[in-house]
């Protein structure tokens, strides 16, 4: 891993990773549970309108896409909790704030479209945006504490 000039171990900042991953590691297999026994979450009302969560309900290639949404959603939780234990896989930190970022984007757009309320569309989209920008910070201010022929 890389080191600081005083030879001490660098590291990232871990609870923002933590905090970046948590609500998908709850989300997640909650929502690849309801979409595997197709039935309707109790606060479904509250996140997206009632067609939404009935086309979902009645066509099973929606269901197969939110299933594989859901699945790598956890998937890039773990892998940034990972980086709790490895702070110097900056590639995988990078790719998971790009995905970030366009997840917001996505909800954003979902929000525009009516597919879904403004919890989802406009609080879990800033959530994801505010965490894929600060963690590009983060990396960038590792690299910058670096010496100068190692970045």
């Amino acid at each position: 891993p890389p080191l600081h000039e005083n030879g001490t171990k660098m590291e990232l900042q871990s609870p923002l990773y933590t905090l970046a991953a948590l609500p998908w590691l709850v989300l997640s297999p909650l929502n690849v549970i309801k979409l595997l026994l197709n039935t309707v979450s109790p606060t479904a009302h509250l996140w997206v309108p009632k067609e939404t969560e009935q086309c979902q309900a009645g066509c099973g290639i929606a269901r197969m896409w939110a299933t594989l949404f859901w699945s790598q959603q956890f998937c890039w939780a773990c892998a940034l909790l990972y980086t709790r234990h490895a702070p110097h896989q900056e590639g995988l930190i990078l790719f998971g704030a790009v995905t970030k970022l366009m997840v917001a984007c996505l909800l954003l757009n979902g929000y525009m479209s009516g597919v879904v309320h403004w919890p989802i569309g406009q609080a879990a989209a800033a959530w994801e945006g505010v965490f894929a920008l600060l963690m590009l910070l983060d990396v960038r201010s590792a690299q910058m504490r670096r010496p100068r022929k190692e970045r």
